[in-house]
């Protein structure tokens, strides 16, 4: 009989739902790292029968199991997840006259994240400045041009279309318990699939987020307490994981 080889090289997806919900698995986006990690305890007994000593006897206890994944997308909600936070959506509207005060060569910040403004006018209403010569939109507001018409503390009025976004508001958990499924594929050995699945993780918030990086992508690096789940029961049943390995035809 030929032997088989059984080497690996794996892709795929990584998908999440709330743990302990009959809720549909949702891809978590491109990662390009997950690794598992068993930590142990060692528990040791020295040899004391021989000046040359050694160990007597040992015993290894399981003292936790960790995933680090690095995520290389971040959809809204994985986002929240990876600062502890919650998601929210705001639709685009349109604000008219919101006042503030003019700080030349400085950015003023605006309630929302603007789309396109419209109009800004003094105070009074009876003065339009004009785009690119007194101001220009920035990403989260405006900003007054030195030299323009606009000087230093004049209070003017800004009117536009804000963008729709989506609300992140960090750290205002301590963190969600999610369900993992990882579907892989191997391109080598077997070229058979491969399922792993850890009932409840505890995703800590990242320990690495780029958020400005032009030579790569972005990445969000992060780990997850692999919990045990006392409702898997049953002899040779794991409260932490299971992994299906496919066979290859006989």
């Amino acid at each position: 009989m030929a032997q088989e080889k059984e080497t690996f090289i794996i892709g795929g997806w990584l998908k999440a739902r709330l743990a302990g919900t009959s809720d549909p698995f949702k891809k978590v986006g491109l990662v390009s790292t997950i690794q598992q990690a068993i930590e142990t305890n060692d528990i040791t007994l020295n040899d004391t029968t021989t000046p040359q000593g050694g160990e007597y006897d040992a015993v290894s206890r399981i003292t936790g199991m960790n995933l680090s994944i690095n995520f290389r997308e971040l959809y809204t909600w994985v986002l929240a997840a990876l600062v502890w936070g919650d998601a929210s959506s705001v639709a685009s509207t349109t604000i008219d006259d919101e006042a503030v005060t003019a700080v030349p060569g400085a950015t003023v910040a605006l309630a929302q994240m603007p789309l396109e403004i419209t109009e800004v006018t003094n105070d009074a209403g009876t003065t339009t400045y004009e785009e690119g010569t007194d101001y220009v939109m920035t990403g989260s507001g405006i900003e007054f041009i030195e030299g323009g018409a606009i000087s230093a503390a004049t209070p003017v009025k800004v009117s536009y279309t804000s963008a729709a976004v989506d609300v992140v508001e960090a750290l205002t958990n301590s963190g969600k318990v999610f369900e993992f499924l990882f579907e892989g594929e191997n391109a080598a050995g077997t070229q058979k699939r491969i399922e792993c699945r850890y009932w409840r993780c505890r995703l800590n918030p990242a320990n690495q987020q780029d958020w400005i990086n032009t030579d790569d992508f972005l990445q969000s690096q992060a780990t997850a307490k692999v919990l045990s789940d006392p409702t898997k029961v049953g002899p040779g049943k794991s409260k932490y994981c299971r992994i299906k390995k496919e066979k290859a035809a006989a």
